[in-house]
């Protein structure tokens, strides 16, 4: 899957089913439920969550800033700070509350803040979609949103055996930080801390 026919939008109740899906073919995604789900999509959720889903662009073959004047409700989203510069692409946010595309899901991703640190909680790409650009698209969306929330550094936990997971995040920026021995179970095993520094 090429990046630029893949834009972001806020996920609304409408995605549900697709999502939860998608993480149920995941091994290494959170088994969340459907109430958990639609809390982090409240706006006047504490803490607050930013929940995002990755689809295929509206018309193919267009850029995401075409896909963007064509849809007038969506904001630009840039990420301007080293490393992900380098590596991630802007992508268009639709505003929350706006309908879906007519584009088919292929991952999802979402965040919690509390004060100046936010946590990545979960982030899941379709196994068809999978390393075309779909989880940089959504970090990047992600990450400035948070940078425009005054959120000044990104934590996430993550198996010691997901190496795919571990990479992805280490091209990113992020740095381990420690680890929490015996946290994950089925299989028992360690999570590797990790820190981003958004501004």
């Amino acid at each position: 899957m090429n990046p630029a026919t893949v834009s972001v939008r806020h996920m609304i109740a409408a995605d549900m089913e697709r999502v939860m899906e998608i993480a149920a073919s995941l091994k290494e995604a959170p088994l969340w439920t459907r109430a958990a789900y639609l809390a982090a999509m409240e706006a006047e959720s504490a803490p607050a969550r930013i929940a995002l889903v990755a689809e295929e662009a509206w018309e193919e073959g267009l850029t995401s800033s075409e896909n963007l004047e064509k849809h007038p409700s969506g904001t630009e989203a840039h990420i301007d700070f080293e490393p992900v510069t380098a590596r991630l692409k802007s992508c268009p946010v639709t505003k929350p509350g706006d309908s879906a595309a007519d584009g088919a899901i292929v991952g999802f991703a979402i965040g919690r803040v509390v004060g100046p640190e936010a946590e990545l909680e979960t982030i899941g790409v379709a196994r068809e979609a999978q390393r075309g650009g779909v989880a940089g698209r959504l970090f990047s969306a992600l990450a400035e949103k948070l940078r425009r929330m005054q959120v000044e550094e990104l934590l996430l936990e993550v198996r010691a055996s997901n190496r795919p997971a571990l990479g992805f995040y280490r091209s990113l920026g992020f740095e381990e930080t420690g680890r929490r021995p015996g946290y994950y179970a089925e299989p028992f095993e360690d999570a590797v801390l990790m820190r981003l520094r958004l501004q």
